[in-house]
């Protein structure tokens, strides 16, 4: 009897010690609690759906405050999935919030889901329902706008809901967003309007671009273009090697790695999902997040930003303009010392908007009701002006301005020198393949007081770039001084570079700064011979179908005062045709006043076709030919809607070309 005794204690004893060692054993045993709520929104001026996931004990342990991860949801899904608790169509089910299991659906691990992760960490999920009723199953009200549903402006209002009805940390600093394709594109666009809301931001498999904005001033929004809004921001991306949507997220990949930014991604084959469009590994992803609640990083002392709206406020910057067309408004280079505006008609190279008023109103971050001296640069023209501007009673100063390129320096008497790249020139205009090309920075003294000397460095971001003369010293700047007498020597070494990636580093008074370059390459891999010219004639496109493009007589022969696109037939289509951007030096087309066209794709990615049209002066001489450089893409693999693994043929081939348009009156 004392034998069988003292067996039991031991048996208990090994699984106590068994327990006390798994303490992931007790989270899979407690279940998270899932809520459906309603919420009044003031926004949308009407009832809105939202679920809760919340920690086993949440109610047991009043005490406790959470941070939140918002979850945004993709195309047919919907704040608690689909109704069926079947898998729609961008891979969202039910299952992502109670349970999954299905191999072929999911991935290997059975509990790779919301409410298992809740159960072992103390964070709240909270989702969003996108639903539009007249555009199910897309969600979002976006490509195109519709109804002017907009959900950027709906999120703050989603989190003040949550921060008053549950026990949240009501700060940036205990607040994540995170979503799937669609969704994860709108964790994009909510991560980069409002990093001053945020700790990190997630996206897996996310689409990469979509039409957004109010609806009269909507327009094509790449990511790919807009990496440095997430300055200050920890983002992580998961990309399946099977995913539709592989081809643009690699592209975003690639460039975020290149922008210096505190970005992670994660890419998975054909063990989770067989590399298809899913939320897989949701714990590594939702990991992340918590790493970076409990050690958030600081405010940056820098930051960019790109906005869609016409009036915005970011890091507690306001932003108000007048602009009545689509584009986009660009903070660059924001800090104490000064600020950066300008606009562009579409990214990452259109022209400024025209005729624009813009107000700019500063954080509190300057001495109440002070004087201070305003120093700017109206960049295109060289242009310098001073003025007197005094701080407000809670440390703002307010700007006005235009959509042009303009570089402001703030300081008080006293105030060290501040240099800032405001821009830079090359020699060459359209340089290409090979070509040994200068780039001179333009410096600029905007700080209150003479620097001695600055030191320059040019760092290639990119392999297929080649800098040949990497540093430069340059002597004493005095105040309000430009400076762009001396340059580097670069050069690309793939055709395939479109835009080289560079950083340039100034060093002074035991300082330093870098400053991120896009330097853009135009290097044809063949000749194009078979192109059609719309001037006003009907083409063939993708979408659109049968489609008038450009302003002309319609002959299909380039003549003096249209305005004029190309078009080509794809390797692999040749019932439609697609469009080109173009760019020339020539001066009988002003490249400063092209336009820009966004045709539909044959795919449902959010990605556009941008197709260039540009005027022939009306002064052109007949006969004279201009030579164009052109970029365009089609569908790499036909009408095949997906392969043995589920992938779709969202993939492009890009074509760079040289063609020459001859003018006749």
């Amino acid at each position: 009897m004392k034998i069988k005794n003292y067996l039991t204690q031991i048996l208990t004893l090994t699984c106590l010690l068994w327990l006390a060692a798994s303490p992931d054993i007790h989270a899979q045993q407690r279940k998270a609690i899932i809520e459906d709520k309603t919420h009044y929104s003031e926004v949308f001026k009407e009832t809105r759906d939202v679920r809760l996931i919340l920690p086993p004990d949440y109610y047991q342990h009043p005490e406790r405050r959470y941070p939140v991860i918002y979850y945004f949801h993709g195309n047919a899904g919907r704040f608690n999935g689909p109704a069926e608790g079947e898998v729609s169509r961008s891979g969202e089910a039910r299952y992502y919030d109670e349970f999954n299991g299905n191999f072929e659906r999911c991935g290997p691990d059975p509990l790779d889901n919301f409410a298992t992760y809740v159960a072992g960490n103390d964070v709240i999920i909270a989702k969003w329902d996108g639903y539009v009723p007249a555009q199910y199953p897309r969600p979002y009200d976006i490509a195109p706008v519709k109804e002017d549903r907009q959900f950027v402006d709906y999120f703050p209002e989603f989190v003040r809901y949550v921060d008053s009805h549950y026990r949240t940390n009501a700060n940036r600093e205990s607040r994540a967003v995170s979503g799937l394709s669609m969704g994860g594109f709108m964790s994009m666009l909510v991560a980069s309007k409002y990093p001053h809301m945020l700790s990190s931001a997630s996206f897996f498999c996310p689409s990469a671009s979509f039409t957004v904005g109010p609806k009269a001033l909507q327009i094509y929004t790449p990511f790919k273009e807009m990496g440095r809004n997430f300055v200050g921001l920890p983002i992580r991306m998961h990309l399946g090697s099977k995913d539709f949507l592989r081809q643009h997220d690699q592209e975003i990949d690639q460039a975020y790695k290149t922008l210096e930014l505190n970005y992670e991604s994660w890419h998975y084959g054909i063990g989770y999902f067989r590399g298809f469009h899913n939320a897989v590994n949701i714990q590594s992803q939702f990991d992340f997040h918590m790493h970076y609640f409990r050690m958030p990083l600081a405010k940056p002392e820098k930051w960019h930003h790109i906005d869609v709206f016409p009036n915005f406020s970011v890091w507690n910057y306001a932003i108000k303009s007048d602009r009545k067309i689509p584009g986009f408004t660009l903070l660059d280079d924001v800090r104490r010392e000064g600020f950066s505006v300008h606009t562009k008609q579409w990214l990452p190279d259109g022209p400024a908007v025209p005729d624009l008023n813009v107000n700019l109103t500063t954080d509190s971050i300057y001495t109440p009701n002070t004087a201070f001296e305003l120093i700017q640069l109206e960049v295109p023209t060289r242009k310098i002006t001073r003025a007197n501007v005094r701080s407000d009673a809670k440390g703002r100063i307010q700007w006005k301005g235009s959509g042009l390129q303009t570089n402001v320096g703030l300081y008080k008497t006293g105030d060290a020198g501040h240099i800032t790249l405001a821009t830079y020139t090359l020699n060459k205009q359209m340089p290409g393949l090979g070509d040994v090309v200068t780039l001179n920075p333009l410096l600029f003294n905007k700080g209150g007081a003479a620097v001695d000397s600055v030191r320059m460095e040019l760092i290639a971001q990119d392999e297929d770039m080649e800098v040949i003369s990497p540093a430069i010293t340059v002597g004493k700047l005095v105040q309000g001084a430009l400076y762009e007498k001396t340059g580097f020597e670069i050069r690309s070494r793939n055709a395939s570079l479109d835009r080289a990636k560079l950083k340039l580093i100034l060093t002074y008074h035991g300082k330093k700064d870098h400053f991120l370059l896009e330097v853009p390459f135009y290097s044809p891999e063949a000749t194009l011979v078979s192109f059609a010219v719309a001037d006003g004639r009907s083409m063939n496109l993708e979408l659109e179908k049968q489609t008038r493009v450009g302003e002309g007589n319609g002959d299909g022969v380039a003549n003096p005062g249209e305005w004029i696109s190309i078009f080509t037939k794809s390797d692999l289509d040749s019932l439609h045709d697609f469009g080109l951007q173009v760019y020339t030096e020539d001066r009988y087309v002003a490249m400063n006043k092209r336009r820009m066209l966004f045709f539909g794709r044959n795919d449902w990615s959010g990605a556009q076709r941008l197709t260039s049209q540009v005027q022939i002066s009306p002064d052109c001489p007949d006969g004279h030919e201009i030579r164009f450089y052109g970029i365009y893409e089609y569908p790499k693999n036909g009408n095949t809607r997906r392969d043995s693994h589920g992938a779709h043929s969202f993939i492009r081939e890009t074509k760079r070309v040289a063609f020459t348009v001859k003018v006749k009156k």
